[in-house]
């Protein structure tokens, strides 16, 4: 268990009050929670990587442990019949330096926790392993035990929770039942529906929202990410509405990594369009053999499917693959529907194989055999 070391990420800034982007109504249902007094004992945080789970994470904990903010007599029990998106009026106490702001980003908590040095606020990871342990958890139950230092409330950010192993999860559920008054468990995951449903219906979940194109690229600006209109394009689109993996992907090694994928993928959907297995096959080998890697380029088969799909069937689509529109509908009026769902079939197929562990290289050969029937 790690103490109070959130990610390095540069490119947030305590400003909003530390420039976060999307999320707006799940933000302000934290806040408001945090200004009355009414946060529950847990919370499970859902959605794709990069989508800003940890930045939300780190804009709680820098709210809890503002001095600014109002002070609560008590932690209160949620009530579930109270949870809801109500954003009415918050009257909160104000100061001169925080204007009512939440968290104010000034004082001597906010930039604690900025800095990485809160000592109640702790991060459980997997330590690059493929799940989270039950001796991990174990560790978090005993250190539970002891009252916060520095903060009124101790918060413990649980990263991937979705890899915990069922005896983690089981081991965790004690806490979760009777968590002591002064404790809060932020679970971080992708795919709450991986976590057991006695840990869910402990903890409310709430769900990271696709950030708009717009704003992304807004975002990129601010930050002084000067690209061609055509490759900020591929990766905002890339992203699929998540902002951290836009960041990742905006320096130079990225992008010519992306490029090169985004090559393949095209390669092998017009080797499919031309009914080519042999082109189709090519292409798929130089996929690689890296179990994720192919996985994540057969995730974009599927998008570039999707797009060419909504082009047949609607005049002004949401493309979510194809940065082109016109050259996508010319690709488009070469395949059928028929022929594209039978593709999109096929790509799913493969990834189900992929994830129970079948060979790569026999995955993708039986995949281009069935671009040639």
């Amino acid at each position: 268990m790690s103490n109070s070391r959130f990610p390095k990420e540069t490119s947030y800034e305590f400003s909003n009050p530390y420039g976060i982007v999307g999320n707006q109504a799940l933000l302000c249902r934290l806040e408001r929670d945090i200004r009355d007094g009414h946060l529950s004992h847990a919370y499970i945080i859902d959605g794709k990587e990069g989508s800003g789970k940890h930045t939300i994470a780190r804009h709680i904990a820098t709210a809890l442990a503002c001095q600014n903010r109002p002070r609560r007599g008590e932690w209160f029990e949620p009530d579930p019949d109270q949870i809801s998106f109500d954003f009415g009026d918050v009257f909160a106490q104000e100061t001169p330096d925080s204007q009512g702001v939440l968290p104010c980003g000034n004082c001597r908590g906010c930039h604690m926790v900025k800095e990485g040095i809160c000592p109640d606020v702790h991060i459980i990871g997997r330590g690059g392993k493929a799940t989270l342990g039950v001796d991990a958890v174990r560790h978090l139950r005993q250190d539970t035990r002891l009252g916060p230092t520095d903060m009124d409330t101790k918060l413990y950010i649980i990263e991937d929770a979705h890899t915990m192993t069922p005896q983690a999860q089981n081991a965790l559920l004690l806490t979760l039942e009777e968590p002591p008054p002064y404790v809060l468990f932020l679970l971080l995951c992708d795919g709450a529906d991986k976590l057991l449903e006695t840990i869910r219906s402990r903890a409310p979940v709430l769900r990271t929202q696709p950030i708009s194109a717009e704003d992304m690229t807004a975002y990129l600006r601010r930050q002084k990410i000067s690209l061609p209109e055509d490759e900020l394009a591929m990766i905002i689109q890339t992203a699929d509405g998540c902002i951290g993996q836009a960041l990742d992907m905006a320096d130079a090694k990225s992008r010519k990594s992306l490029a090169k994928q985004r090559e393949l993928v095209e390669e092998f959907v017009m080797a499919c369009i031309k009914k080519r297995p042999d082109l189709a096959l090519s292409a798929l080998q130089s996929f690689g053999n890296k179990r994720d890697v192919v996985n994540q380029l057969l995730s974009q088969v599927t998008l570039a499917v999707r797009d060419l799909l909504m082009l047949q069937k609607s005049d002004s689509p949401v493309l979510r693959y194809y940065t082109n529109p016109q050259e996508a509908t010319e690709l488009a009026s070469q395949i059928t529907p028929k022929a594209l769902l039978a593709l999109y079939d096929a790509v799913d197929d493969a990834q189900i194989n992929l994830t129970r562990n079948a060979s790569v290289k026999l995955t993708l050969t039986q995949l281009s055999l069935q671009m040639g029937a």
